[in-house]
Parts: structure tokens; C-alpha cells; sequence
């Protein structure tokens, strides 16, 4: 497994821009985290000529009795392999209610602002058996083709680079490779209550394996594969309607052709609930496209030739001069922001932050710092636009408009060019 696990590693390397390789671990403590802690020492130890940097985060949900003590007891293991390590607790409130959800997001802006904060891509331990669980809980739920790609083992998510290098690797090798080296590592008792959607999956698997489907889990890889394949040959074909008919503006706002879209929806529905959302999900600034079914009926109701404005997901959406418009609404934006010098932030879910100088966001307050000039299509509209886009105070107290730019979903936070003092970069979801 080292072996396997050292080439597949070298290649995630070699293919990285940066020439300084900085990954941000997500580390639980749990069986599959520590085997990725101790396979990643052992990878570092015999690849000198890449010049890697790997920062163990551990998050203590401060969910359970003794919890600190125990994240101190991993950061100790790690500290002792040499790896710069940090604890990170959480003092939210905790939930009533769908408690590991509530602990996912938690976990997941953590690692990602620290990700951030560093420049550094993510290095997550999910495996062969989370994948087919994932899989098993989205057929439940009829998730739509994207969501049946299931994990990536590599993803550029809102600037970060996702890396699953695990994936491919099954429960029952990392628990070998954990037993043959000795390794301490600590097991969730959570991990065992039935109560939890993920633990339900896992047992239900199991018994369907052990049952009547014993390849369960290595078909259900095999049809993300294919899912996956899929989505790319669709992308590849709809990639020239997409450039034609959507427009995409770097202020987060949207403009779609809506003669060209209707046409598309009475031939395939399927295809303009994806592109709807995704664009939705785009100017929204939402982790998701909205459920089909709501995306549906608003396609539904504007093409029946209803005038009203329409809502969802945070973005305004009407009809103007046989264009479809789509607008951030101004409300559940927080612009309270500090900014270092530096550093990187996500701003409203949609925008990177790069910064060449510390300060505060606050809202456009001026006429004169407008960002939609005239001649822009956007123009009429730019006063809500304004007030959806943040300006940076300096500690000097100046005010900087941001320099506005757009980049496509599958860009690096690494590969941007830091071209402006303040610059925001809003992430282009739609496939183009």
C-alpha cells in the first residue's frame, strides 16, 4: 500500500503549478486520518526533490466529554513526526438537531479559511467505502447526475484544490496498514449510533452485501465513474449554447438569452434545470444549485409568460427585452470582513478575496466608486448590484473599490494573478 500510495502522491505532485507543494490536513484522529498522517511521513521521508509542506488541522467540535484531551493526545502524534500542527475548537452553539451535518460545515470552513490563509491546497481522508456510502445516501435522497458523480478524488472547490488521495483505498487496507504499523488513532462513538444518516447507510450496505449484493460498494464506484464521464460529455457538448446564451458578468451578475433558453427547455427540462441552478448557484453565492423540483417550477412559471418577479436562492430573477436577468438580492450579505495582507477570504460564497493591503469590508456608500460603467448591460441595475459588492476600508481609513474579475470553477487560488491592491474574483460555476 505505501508503495501505491507514494506513486499516486508523486503524480498529485508533479501535476501541481506551484513550485512549493503547501496542503492543509484535515485531521480527525480518526482510523483513516491518521493512516493518511503516517503514509504522508512516510512519503515526505522519501521524496525530497518535491518541495512539500503539509499542515495538520484538527478540529475539536467540542461535541463529547473529553474531547480537547483527546485532540491534544493527536496533535501530540503529530507535533512528534514533525509536522507544524494545530488544534482548532469550536465554541458555537450547538444544534438541536442533525448534529454531524451542523459538525460537517463546521469542520469544512475551518479547513477551508486556514486553506486559505496559507495558500494551500486540502488534503481530505475520505476512502473506497465512504465514496459507496455517499453514493448510497444520494440515490436515497434522487440526486440529479452531478450529485451522483459522488466524491472527487481531485476537486477545485471555491478556489481550494480538494485532494482525496485515499479514495481509491478500501477501509479494511488502511486498517491493516494502521495494525501492521502500530498506529495509535481514535475512534468517534458517534461512529456507531444508528441515529446518524451516514452510520444508517453503512449498516444497510453491509447487510446488502452480505445478503444479496456482495460487489454493492465496487458498482456503486464503478457508476460514479460513468457518472463522471457523463457530465463531461455533456458539458462538452451544450459548452458552445452555454458561450452563446449565458453571459456572465464579473460583478456576480446574469444575463440569459430567453428566446434560446425556452426552446431548450421544451426539448430537454433536464438540461435547464442544471444550467438554471448552476447559474442560481453562481450568483447566489449558495454551497448548491436549488432542489430541482424549485428550479423546475420557476422555468415553469416564467416561461408560461408570468410577469412577476421571480426569487430564489438569494437572486432576483425577471424578464427584460426577451432576456432572462439574474441578480444577487441585497440581504444576507455579511460584509463584516477583516481583511490581512496576504491572506485569502471568501466573500458571500462567490467571490475570492486577494489583497495586497489589511483593512475592513464595508458596503459601497458613494456614487462615485460605482463598478458597472455605462455601456455595461448591467447598468440600469447597477445600484442593487452596488450594494452587493463589498469595498475595502484601509486601516488608514481609505476607501478601495475592488478590481472585479472572474474565473471558472476549476481555477487554483495558486494560479490567480495578484494584478490589483484589492481584488475579488467571483467563481464561475456555469460549465463554460
Amino acid at each position: 500500500m505505501i508503495e501505491t500510495f507514494n506513486s499516486h502522491f508523486q503524480k498529485i505532485c508533479s501535476d501541481l503549478i506551484s513550485k512549493k507543494k503547501v496542503f492543509v490536513l484535515g485531521l480527525s484522529g480518526g482510523l483513516d486520518s491518521m493512516a493518511l498522517l503516517f503514509l504522508l511521513k512516510n512519503f515526505l521521508e522519501n521524496n525530497n526533490k518535491f518541495n512539500v509542506e503539509i499542515f495538520p488541522i484538527i478540529i475539536d467540535h467540542n461535541l463529547r466529554q473529553g474531547s480537547s484531551k483527546e485532540a491534544y493526545q493527536v496533535e501530540k502524534i503529530a507535533k512528534k513526526l514533525g509536522f507544524r500542527t494545530e488544534i482548532k475548537k469550536i465554541y458555537s452553539k450547538i444544534p438541536t438537531g442533525n448534529i454531524q451535518n451542523w459538525a460537517r460545515k463546521k469542520r469544512r470552513d475551518i479547513l477551508c479559511k486556514m486553506s486559505y490563509k496559507l495558500s494551500a491546497n486540502l488534503l481530505l481522508a475520505h476512502h473506497f467505502d465512504d465514496q459507496a456510502e455517499t453514493l448510497f445516501m444520494r440515490f436515497a435522497k434522487k440526486s440529479g447526475l452531478d450529485g451522483l458523480q459522488g466524491m472527487h478524488p481531485i476537486v477545485f472547490w471555491n478556489g481550494i484544490l480538494i485532494i482525496r488521495p485515499l479514495l481509491s483505498f478500501k477501509k479494511d487496507q488502511l486498517k491493516r496498514f494502521i495494525d501492521h504499523k502500530n498506529i495509535i488513532f481514535f475512534e468517534d462513538t458517534s461512529n456507531s449510533m444508528l441515529k446518524f444518516e451516514r452510520v444508517k447507510t453503512r449498516y444497510l450496505l453491509q447487510k446488502i452485501s452480505e445478503k444479496n449484493w456482495p460487489h454493492i460498494s465496487q458498482d456503486l464506484f464503478k457508476f460514479s465513474n460513468i457518472s463522471k464521464i457523463l457530465i463531461k460529455k455533456i458539458n462538452f457538448i451544450f459548452s458552445d449554447w452555454v458561450s452563446k446564451n449565458i453571459l456572465i458578468d464579473n460583478s456576480g451578475a446574469a444575463r440569459v438569452n430567453y428566446n434560446n433558453m425556452k426552446v431548450i427547455f421544451e426539448k430537454s427540462n433536464l438540461f435547464t434545470i442544471n444550467i438554471l441552478g448552476k447559474i442560481i448557484q453562481t450568483v447566489g453565492g449558495n454551497q448548491f444549485p436549488p432542489k430541482r423540483k424549485k428550479t423546475y417550477d420557476l422555468m415553469c412559471s416564467i416561461f408560461n409568460n408570468n410577469s412577476k418577479n421571480k426569487t430564489l436562492g438569494n437572486v432576483k430573477i425577471f424578464v427584460k427585452n426577451n432576456y432572462l436577468f439574474l441578480i444577487r438580492e441585497n440581504r444576507n450579505i455579511n460584509f463584516n470582513m477583516e481583511i490581512k495582507k496576504g491572506e485569502n477570504y471568501l466573500f458571500d460564497g462567490k467571490f475570492l478575496i486577494v489583497s495586497n493591503v489589511s483593512g475592513n469590508l464595508i458596503p459601497f456608500s458613494k456614487s462615485d466608486l460605482n463598478i458597472i460603467s455605462k455601456g455595461n448591460v448591467f447598468f440600469k441595475y447597477k445600484d442593487i448590484i452596488n450594494k452587493t459588492i463589498p469595498c475595502l476600508q484601509t486601516l488608514e481609513g481609505i476607501n478601495i473599490k475592488p478590481h472585479l474579475n472572474i474565473i471558472k470553477k476549476n481555477k487554483n487560488i495558486n494560479t490567480i494573478t495578484k494584478n490589483k491592491s484589492f481584488n475579488l474574483y467571483l467563481i464561475n460555476r456555469v460549465f463554460v
